[in-house]
């Protein structure tokens, strides 16, 4: 009797530990060819939506949900397109991303908070731009995708100025709100040691 419940036991531990480990975080692959990350900027007579093209992610999340999860993000600024050259020329400036002095971007979760709605979370972190971090919060979406795999979007803004980015012009005023985007397509639990493709 003893024994058999010694086996019981046992086979408890070990079925609590296969599931804990099942929703332990993992490091989530990324289809970069189909994500995006873009900024949005307007002004009086424009607006500007520019993408980067050169970045990375390190996206830590369990099968189903991004609770315990982590985020970061890593982005050169040069990598900048927004489909015209003066505008890039202008955006890469001093003025603003200025990416001769400062060529990175970070972004950094320290926290996510589910909301009501299990495919929504809100996410707290820190961004660097210009060699200067502050903090964000970050509305997130996880959502199915058809393929099997998942779409995470992400939604945030800050203040330009607060980042040192305090130029304006005198008929074309540059809005202080700046709104990023990200559409990451993820498969969302491979190996801790996937590599993005």
């Amino acid at each position: 009797m003893i024994r058999a419940k010694s086996a019981v036991v046992l086979l408890n531990l070990i079925a609590f530990s296969a599931a804990a480990q099942a929703q332990t975080p993992a490091r989530a692959a990324i289809v970069k060819d189909e994500s995006k990350i873009e900024f949005h900027a307007s002004s009086t007579f424009a607006k500007v939506v520019g993408e980067f093209v050169d970045w990375d992610a390190n996206l830590q999340m369990g099968p189903e949900s991004l609770k315990d999860g982590t985020l970061a993000l890593d982005l050169k600024s040069n990598s900048v397109h927004t489909g015209s050259g003066l505008k890039d020329k202008e955006v890469k400036g001093k003025n603003f991303f200025n990416v001769k002095d400062y060529p990175d971007i970070h972004f950094a979760s320290t926290g996510i908070l589910p909301d009501p709605d299990p495919d929504k979370f809100t996410m707290t972190g820190n961004l660097t731009l210009r060699g200067i971090t502050r903090p964000v919060t970050v509305a997130v979406v996880l959502s199915p995708l058809p393929n099997g795999n998942k779409k995470l979007e992400a939604d945030f803004t800050f203040n330009r100025r607060d980042f040192g980015m305090t130029h304006n012009m005198m008929f074309n005023k540059i809005a202080d709100t700046i709104r990023v985007t990200m559409e990451l397509h993820v498969k969302p639990y491979a190996t801790a040691s996937a590599q993005n493709p």
